[in-house]
């Protein structure tokens, strides 16, 4: 297993750095003044020379200066460096996580439990089980979390257009979206959801196709509705704003799984429409 963890390990680097390859790779410019430099190696170290500037040790001491330099592609490339390294941190967790709990299913499945002699000895034994696998689980989660928002904080400070406009840069950015909306959610964190999923609808045609965002997003407005009409200091727009996007982003959900004219798009319309009148009762942590 742990070996199987290392190789798992292995081949998500590996793709990391192909990540970055591609996105960062020398324009065709910059490859015709390299080969012009080895062919002349003289006159490239006159070129340097006589240009007098040596900014290796260069530090800006004006704000509007700094931010001169947080503009430049090589800060760019650095910050998309840090979010994917924490990025892969995160999902190490995950999988070992996973792999832990397909371990233990594994080894309670074939043991024998011969000291159970009543029936309610098993419910609590599969009880316990059942709880210290959700406590890994959820451990394992918000522990992921914290390397995935680190990961979005440092991609958004991410400024180069030409970086943000590449399509590795936004598919990698799907992804990071997509796993941390996926821990929030299940560890019941349902409000920060919200804006990271709206964000990953923006990103691309795509995602705007994705029915797992709308099924997310539908499930988030709900829980944000069902808790605000609970509240003492119940706001009725607030109320209806999470109503509204509640129900569209269903109904955009169904018309991407069935299409317009399907009988369920037809059936879920009807139940919109009674929502309408009567507020559904939505079950959240």
């Amino acid at each position: 297993m742990k070996l199987r963890s290392i190789i798992k390990k292995l081949l998500k680097s590996a793709y990391f750095i192909l990540l970055v390859c591609i996105i960062f790779n020398v324009s065709a410019l910059s490859q015709q003044a390299d080969t012009g430099n080895q062919q002349n190696p003289q006159g490239a170290f006159l070129d340097q020379a006589k240009d007098g500037w040596i900014i290796n040790d260069y530090r800006p001491y004006m704000s509007t200066l700094r931010e001169l330099e947080k503009l430049s592609k090589e800060y760019s490339e650095f910050l998309l460096k840090r979010s994917v390294d924490e990025y892969s941190k995160g999902f190490d967790v995950i999988e070992d996580m996973q792999a832990e709990i397909a371990r233990l299913k594994d080894v309670y499945n074939n043991t024998k439990y011969l000291n159970e002699k009543w029936y309610w000895q098993e419910i609590d034994r599969k009880s316990a089980q059942d709880r210290h696998m959700n406590r890994l689980k959820n451990e394992a989660k918000t522990k992921a979390v914290t390397y995935f928002t680190r990961a979005i904080n440092t991609l958004d400070e991410v400024r180069s257009n030409e970086l943000k406009s590449h399509n590795t840069f936004i598919d990698y950015k799907s992804k990071l979206y997509r796993s941390y909306v996926s821990a929030q959610y299940d560890i019941g964190n349902i409000k920060p959801c919200i804006p990271i999923l709206e964000r990953y609808i923006l990103l691309s045609e795509e995602n705007r196709k994705d029915i797992w965002a709308y099924k997310y997003l539908s499930s988030c407005y709900a829980v944000m509705e069902a808790m605000l009409d609970r509240s003492h200091k119940i706001n009725e727009e607030n109320v209806i704003y999470y109503k509204n996007k509640k129900n569209h982003s269903i109904m955009t959900a169904v018309e991407l799984q069935y299409g317009l004219e399907s009988a369920e798009y037809k059936d879920i319309q009807k139940t919109i429409l009674r929502d309408e009148s009567k507020r559904e009762v939505i079950n959240f942590r």
